[in-house]
């Protein structure tokens, strides 16, 4: 049986074989790939043989479509004689496990903030490319980092004063400086409905980032998790944005 371990190990060969050669386009299909072993159907007969399927992220198997047979071919013979493995069948397919995540139609929002539009980009990009629990993790990384420069570009301690004294809003309490800002900008009867749903976008997508800091989900919540945590960052950005124009 192929495990994680022999797995990251087969996948390191390939690449150190590919950058001798200087192959970059192999080491990316590599890089945004998982391998699946699957024992041979006479594997009592012969114990280390194998059939392999590589998954691969839409955007790079679009991208090398056309060298489809030639990457299969260079694999399985780069397996079968640097290792003690032997490799019947490959097959080189693209990851429809990804496909949905392009379903969502997160439309960037234009700030004069140029980091956290480049931010922005990021945050999609790294959501389209992610494939284990580590990677949906990073997302709620990304996503704490843009609230707190976003809170930054718009909390003025000067001017943002909480009402509860005992709030703090000291640098990285994003959601205790965007909220002083939002009661602050909002303030009256006459933005109390704004202002509550600003307030609710703001409290979401904290929630979101605490629970991607946890590591007790199945790679489908990660994955479920990541995508409310970007909608609800891009969201809070549009709010912030239409705020920051009314001033």
């Amino acid at each position: 049986m192929i495990g994680k371990s022999t797995n990251t190990k087969i996948k390191h060969i390939l690449k150190e074989i590919s950058r001798a050669k200087e192959e970059t386009l192999t080491i990316e299909i590599i890089d945004n790939s998982r391998f699946v072993f699957k024992e041979h159907r006479n594997h009592k007969q012969f114990p280390n043989a194998y059939d392999l399927k590589i998954y691969t992220l839409p955007d790079i198997y679009y991208k090398y479509f056309d060298l489809k047979f030639m990457f299969q071919k260079e694999v399985k013979d780069r397996i079968n004689k640097s290792t003690d493995y032997l490799i019947d069948s490959i097959d080189w397919v693209l990851d429809m496990s990804k496909l949905e995540v392009n379903q969502i139609d997160v439309v960037l929002v234009k700030t004069e903030w140029e980091e956290i539009n480049e931010l922005q980009k990021k945050l999609i990009d790294s959501l389209k490319k992610s494939i284990d629990s580590i990677d949906y993790q990073n997302i709620g990384n990304t996503s704490r980092s843009i609230m707190d420069k976003l809170a930054r570009e718009v909390f003025n301690k000067e001017k943002h004063i909480p009402k509860d004294p005992k709030i703090e809003v000291h640098k990285g309490k994003f959601k205790n400086q965007l909220n002083t800002f939002v009661s602050c900008e909002l303030s009256g009867k006459s933005n109390k409905e704004l202002r509550k749903i600003a307030e609710s976008s703001i409290n979401l997508v904290s929630d979101s980032i605490d629970v991607m800091n946890k590591t007790t989900h199945k790679l489908d919540a990660d994955k479920r998790f990541a995508e409310l945590c970007l909608i609800s960052t891009i969201n809070v950005i549009n709010v912030v944005k239409i705020i920051s124009d009314f001033e």
